[in-house]
């Protein structure tokens, strides 16, 4: 719920950086006032902001999902705003643990689906991130 936001267009660029320059050209004729591409993933991130550029459209926000290190080159160098770091480690963690408690104990999540806590890399903590995972 973000009254002050309006959704122009929703596209799958199957994780595809090509597909995604491709598919942010078309969104970009279509909407030319976008202010902001929230992507599904880092690779895509990277399609859409490169198609942005060729537009000269360095204007419009770019945030990814993943916390790769080609996003956090981008972000250092004034590119792509931010990207949303999954906590793949303790993902991993979880995953196992619930594995061998299926294995032992034929017990299953109480959720299908949970939540995990993901962290914000933007320009303040940018330079900390390396392999998908935040340095101190």
């Amino acid at each position: 719920d973000y009254p002050d936001l309006k959704m122009v267009a929703q596209q799958s660029a199957n994780w595809s950086q090509t597909e995604a320059y491709s598919k942010m050209e078309s969104i970009l004729q279509a909407n030319p006032d976008i202010k902001g591409v929230i992507s599904g993933n880092d690779t895509m991130a990277m399609g859409a902001y490169a198609a942005l550029a060729a537009a000269g459209r360095k204007d419009v926000i770019v945030v990814g999902f993943d916390g790769s290190n080609d996003v956090r080159d981008s972000i250092t160098s004034g590119g792509i705003k931010a990207t949303v770091l999954q906590p793949a480690f303790a993902q991993a963690q979880m995953a196992v643990v619930q594995a061998d408690d299926f294995i032992k104990n034929k017990k299953s999540p109480a959720q299908e689906k949970q939540l995990m806590d993901c962290v914000l890399v933007n320009g303040d903590n940018a330079k900390q991130l390396e392999t998908f995972a935040l340095t101190n």
